[in-house]
């Protein structure tokens, strides 16, 4: 190898004792993200007045963050010119001395160590320049250019930009051969700041008030709207990512998947007494001119109908049409069976409300140079869940509204911090029998006062029982439902629309099934999906089945 090293013209080699000059190496102009193409310049800057006419000098640079490009000699005219490049070394400076001492370092490949002052990497290649010329270099003046391109370092081995280039030693003599004392400057090389390139695994946490986080899935965008990443969210709301590039701007948003078994159980009496209570107090009715949600996103969440006028009777009838089972004309946006109406953004800015606009960030950018932009939390919401119940809360102070109505509709009870985590639980007794006529009779015996509305969600077994009757006992002016949703479940509740009426106690439901073969109990026939009530105030009621 030494061989390759060697110098490629002869000269005659003396020690002298002078001021220093320096061999300066720096960045033409600023560099900034991976792609860039670096210019670096070394230059010759003379010290104490000596006539340089020969400089030799070997540097290195890591090849696993800079791309060669091209060089190019800024040697005078008529000078001699030669670079040599050895790819797979790098150079191992003399123990105990100054490193920045050209001479100390070239005395000690040239005469001390040769060849093994050199060790193999496969990371680094060395360069080497030679010039000589008739006429003294002039202080300033350019040695040559190189150029390289800036490397992703994602998966490179390197954390940073640090000590990728450097020079080794240096040989800078007058034309008589006697030897001028160098140093260099820096000791290495820099870049910082650098951004773009593979930002790493990304995460996204997942926000929903829905305990079942796998049927939820992301979509990543970039800037003209294409897909660039989407998957589901693992049981735990997680999500990682990779292939995203640091400092490019994406949006994000969670979608709930429409095959979800639960979404009947979303928009349920809770959320249609509130709606009803909204469209009271902020609609046409003798409260009028008030509101009564507690967020400027249930704005958003109560309007099913997409009037973007806020919430009004229109809604509030649509949700409770749905709950009867009531086929509209209107094609509304309500979360159901087969139907998921989606909004999400980045939690900090969920649901605020600045400038009269309700705010769902989506957007993010990956920096480098800030690990904490590697991960977002993303809030989900769903259309008609104007309780939360499978929906995140707002948590930012510009979501919450300042001026709700006091009065009977208004949640004035609900506790500190998250206002619909506190419903009341009331004891319900259930009881199945097969009477005298074969017929198997469900009741459900109820002791709650106060309820403006119910809803029981039933399962039951399609194959071995048919549902053939009904029974309201809730009293005279109780508006009451009941629809098959699907085959095994059906629904039933009520619910007084001017929060005057309550549900009658006792036993103010029972459903009247057929026997499709014959039975001797009715052990696991019937099961529930959905259990609730709701007060004139809006608290919802969470029955426990004894």
């Amino acid at each position: 190898m030494k061989k390759i090293l060697l110098l490629l013209v002869s000269v005659f080699f003396t020690l002298s004792t002078y001021g220093q000059s320096e061999i300066n190496y720096s960045p033409v102009y600023t560099v900034t993200k991976v792609g860039d193409t670096l210019t670096m310049k070394f230059q010759y800057n003379k010290g104490d007045g000596a006539d340089l006419t020969l400089a030799q000098f070997d540097f290195e640079y890591n090849n696993k963050l800079l791309t060669y490009i091209s060089s190019t000699s800024q040697a005078p005219t008529g000078a001699s010119f030669a670079r040599n490049n050895l790819t797979g070394y790098k150079f191992s400076p003399k123990s105990n001395s100054d490193e920045d001492d050209m001479d100390v370092q070239y005395v000690w490949w040239k005469d001390e160590a040769g060849n093994a002052s050199y060790s193999t990497s496969a990371d680094w290649s060395v360069e080497r320049i030679t010039i000589q010329t008739s006429a003294a270099y002039v202080d300033g003046n350019e040695f040559i250019k190189y150029q390289w391109r800036i490397k992703d370092k994602f998966n490179s081995g390197y954390d940073n930009y640090n000590n990728i280039i450097k020079v080794n030693w240096a040989n800078y003599q007058q034309s008589n051969g006697t030897q001028i004392q160098t140093i260099k400057s820096p000791s290495t090389q820099s870049l910082t700041g650098i951004e773009g390139g593979n930002a790493g695994t990304f995460t996204i946490n997942l926000k929903t008030a829905n305990s079942v986080k796998t049927d939820y899935s992301y979509t990543i965008k970039n800037g003209a709207g294409e897909s660039v990443a989407t998957g589901d969210f693992d049981e735990s709301g997680q999500a990682s990512i990779s292939g995203l590039e640091n400092n490019v701007t994406y949006t994000a948003e969670a979608n709930l998947k429409e095959d979800a078994t639960y979404l009947d159980q979303v928009v349920t009496v809770s959320d249609l007494a509130l709606v009803f209570a909204e469209a009271i107090g902020a609609g046409s009715g003798p409260s009028g001119g008030s509101s009564t949600f507690d967020y400027h996103i249930q704005d958003l969440m109560g309007d099913v109908v997409g009037s973007d006028n806020g919430v009004d009777f229109q809604d509030s009838y649509e949700i409770l049409a749905y709950l009867q089972g009531v086929t509209t004309n209107n094609s509304n946006l309500i979360t159901k069976d087969g139907q998921t109406e989606d909004y999400s953004g980045i939690e900090s800015t969920y649901g605020s409300y600045v400038n009269n606009t309700l705010g769902f960030a989506k957007s993010f950018t990956p920096l480098d140079s800030d690990q904490t932009s590697k991960t977002i939390d993303l809030a989900h919401g769903l259309r008609g869940d104007v309780n939360f119940s499978h929906s995140w809360e707002p948590t930012v102070s510009s979501g919450e509204k300042t001026t709700s109505a006091q009065s009977s509709q208004a949640r004035m009870s609900m506790a500190a911090g998250s206002k619909f985590s506190n419903p009341e639980n009331a004891n319900i007794d259930l009881v199945s029998s097969i009477n005298e006529d074969g017929l198997v009779v469900f009741e459900i015996k109820s002791d709650v006062e106060g309820m403006v509305g119910s809803q029981f969600n039933i399962v039951y077994d399609p194959n071995v029982i048919e549902l053939a009757n009904v029974v309201f006992d809730t009293g005279n002016t109780m508006t009451n439902f009941s629809n098959i949703v699907e085959d095994g479940i059906v629904r039933i509740g009520s619910f007084d629309q001017n929060f005057e009426a309550t549900v009658k106690q006792g036993t103010p439901y029972k459903l009247i099934f057929t026997p499709l073969e014959n039975i001797q109990n009715t052990s696991g026939l019937i099961s529930f999906r959905v259990k609730e009530g709701v007060k004139e105030d809006g608290t919802q009621i969470n029955f426990i089945i004894q």
